[in-house]
């Protein structure tokens, strides 16, 4: 079976204060024993049917670690697991943390793809965010990417973030723009429970961006990056031709995928589970062979349907109805006031956003949601 592959290294120099992942700050003297559980841990999982056909170093800063750490876990998925020939292996990295040497140490690994965490390209709003590198940083980390001879490349942007002028949100997108990646990430900032910025904002010192300047910001930014060329292949993505993820497109439709590591989430057979989020858990549970898993949910039918039509509809090519949500859509005014205003297109049976639909997603999916279960 096609299968994805999650490797969480969730070292950093710091937290952030919008971060909710699960991270390390400091323990560089336990990197070694940290990527030899990881290599256990998928060494448990051999008896997984692959090839494994993407692979997703995430984290935290996977850029932390040395490379021939990197090595191991890759070498641990190959010799277990199996990666596909045209598999593609992405690494996140932080400016900051990179320079020509360890991208070519990572080519050499066989990683072909780089994102790299640009997150703004003004000092002051890399300050507001709590970054520790510089926009010089990231110009510094994609000129060296592209040095190393990494031919795909992605950089990250925080949108609609409180204290950020637009125009210094115009100035980081065209600037990303001019640098011509393959990919674009543009994720509105969301403060998630049990960061600074939740903190922050009970107290009072943090609201968020108001709902008609977050419109206007994606509207504009989505404007911008269709003109220079990029595909809007899902509501926070952008690629040219030929260069969408292929691990996050993985995610979106339903494509089963193994997470290892801290607080790393599996799907599999129709089951959800996830690693411990406690570090010394973690590697105690792996050093002693015992799993590392917190927890566990099997799918049901109607979660697994509400899940195909969420995450379909976040993407360009849209989601495949049966005959009976067809039916029971076609059937409704809701849908048809939805569709006349020019927010969705169903065409046969497959369902697709538009791009003013995009902007929309979340609260079309609710009432398209309602649609089928209430008919």
């Amino acid at each position: 079976m096609a299968l994805g592959l999650y490797i969480h290294v969730p070292f950093c120099p710091q937290r952030c204060p919008y971060c909710a992942f699960a991270t390390v700050v400091g323990q560089e003297d336990r990197h070694g024993l940290y990527a030899e559980a990881i290599c256990r841990e998928i060494e448990s999982w051999g008896h997984l049917s692959g090839p494994v056909e993407t692979v997703f170093l995430g984290g935290g800063t996977p850029s932390q670690v040395e490379p021939a750490l990197i090595g191991q876990m890759l070498e641990a998925a190959q010799r277990h697991l199996g990666l596909h020939s045209d598999a593609e292996i992405s690494v996140e990295v932080n400016p900051g943390t990179v320079d020509r040497e360890k991208f070519a140490a990572l080519k050499a690994l066989g990683c072909n793809r780089i994102s790299i965490g640009a997150q703004a390209f003004r000092d002051a709003d890399l300050r507001h965010l709590g970054r520790q590198h510089s926009a010089a940083d990231v110009e510094r980390a994609y000129a060296a990417a592209r040095a190393a001879g990494f031919a795909n490349v992605s950089l990250d942007l925080v949108a609609n973030v409180l204290g950020v002028s637009e125009a210094n949100w115009h100035f980081s997108v065209e600037r990303a723009i001019a640098l011509t990646p393959e990919h674009l990430s543009v994720y509105s900032l969301t403060i998630e429970e049990g960061t600074i910025f939740a903190q922050r904002q009970r107290q009072g010192l943090l609201e968020p961006v108001v709902d008609d300047r977050q419109a206007r910001t994606l509207e504009w930014t989505d404007a911008q990056l269709v003109a220079a060329g990029y595909e809007h292949y899902e509501i926070s993505n952008y690629a040219r031709l030929g260069y969408r993820s292929r691990h996050n497109w993985g995610y979106w439709t339903g494509v089963p995928y193994l997470g290892v590591g801290l607080g790393a989430h599996s799907f599999i057979d129709g089951k959800r589970f996830w690693n411990t989020r406690d570090f010394n858990a973690y590697l105690d549970a792996m050093h002693q062979g015992r799993s590392p898993c917190a927890g566990e949910e099997t799918i049901a039918p109607d979660t697994a349907r509400r899940e195909r039509l969420w995450l379909g509809l976040r993407t360009i090519e849209g989601v495949e109805l049966t005959e009976e949500e067809v039916g029971r859509m076609q059937g409704s005014k809701r849908f048809d006031d939805l569709e006349k205003v020019g927010y969705l297109v169903l065409e046969s049976q497959r369902l697709r956003l538009t791009r003013a639909g995009f902007l929309l997603a979340d609260a079309l999916s609710l009432e398209l949601d309602r649609i089928v279960e209430e008919g």
